[in-house]
């Protein structure tokens, strides 16, 4: 018994430690996929562990995207993220893990469990669930002196994280982009998102309602690419994709308008989705 009350305790010291150091990391690396979906962002999983990782202030990249300047300098300013499937039966069960440059596990999160049937609500529980052990940590990045790249100034500091309640058949990350001149957009009279269609770079997009706004779904497919949730009484939307996140609105036209923040140029970008007859 003494010998198994003392390896609890090098054990809770060593999970302490762990949860300590996470403030020395900047970046969170998320996965466009994990190894136990088939598809990129399958179940809208992807998105919706990146939006939790934000909203308790983590900075995030998508592993196969563009990297900040920093941390293409000094890869180890990052953590990448995963999720261990250990599901049985009858009941899901994930895991989160932080893994850092050197492939060691610097941090596990409890095992979050649901026992829901339909496989996106049970994996969205399950993922919450696991997710609290990471709210618990209560993160603020503390810059290493070891690090390669002088210390600059938190990147949360200059966006503003928004908080949603997510339904069980939307989820995504959402955070705003940084800072830019409010201007004011033209009040239009949007039709159902049924009734639309929308181009852009040679595709055809359409609009499905949800009862948050809206899924932009590409023409022949089924999972949404990105979703708009609705602010300011429909005024404009927080966008989200699984690499984009900004703001939406609906022009004069009813085209649909995205804004975002390009972080490695650090210039806004505008993206017209145009309506089609």
């Amino acid at each position: 018994m003494k010998n198994l009350i003392i390896a609890l305790f090098l054990f809770g010291g060593i999970f302490t430690s762990s949860a300590q150091n996470i403030n020395e990391y900047k970046y969170i690396l998320v996965p466009e996929t994990f190894e136990f979906t088939g598809e990129v962002n399958q179940y809208q999983l992807n998105s919706l562990f990146k939006f939790l990782f934000e909203q308790e202030g983590f900075n995030t990249v998508m592993r196969s995207g563009d990297k900040p300047q920093d941390l293409a300098i000094d890869p180890c300013m990052g953590l990448k993220a995963n999720l261990v499937n250990n599901s049985g039966l009858f009941v899901t069960k994930l895991v989160i893990e932080l893994e850092d440059c050197r492939g060691s596990v610097v941090y596990k999160s409890k095992e979050g469990r649901s026992r829901e049937k339909d496989f996106k609500t049970a994996y969205h529980e399950a993922l919450k669930d696991a997710f609290s052990s990471v709210e618990a940590l209560d993160y603020k990045y503390t810059p290493n002196e070891n690090s390669k790249v002088a210390a600059t100034d938190d990147m949360s500091s200059a966006k503003k994280t928004v908080k949603v309640t997510l339904g069980a058949e939307v989820a995504g990350s959402v955070d705003n982009v940084a800072s830019e001149e409010k201007t004011e957009k033209p009040e239009t009279v949007l039709k159902t998102g049924s009734d639309l269609k929308y181009s852009n770079a040679g595709r055809t997009f359409l609009l499905e309602k949800t009862s948050q706004g809206y899924n932009l779904i590409q023409e022949g497919s089924i999972e949404p690419i990105a979703i708009l949730i609705e602010t300011e009484g429909g005024k404009s939307y927080i966008y989200n994709s699984l690499t984009k996140q900004g703001i939406g609105y609906f022009d004069a036209e009813n085209n649909l308008m995205v804004e975002y923040l390009d972080r490695d140029k650090n210039k806004k970008v505008t993206l017209k989705y145009e309506v089609m007859d």
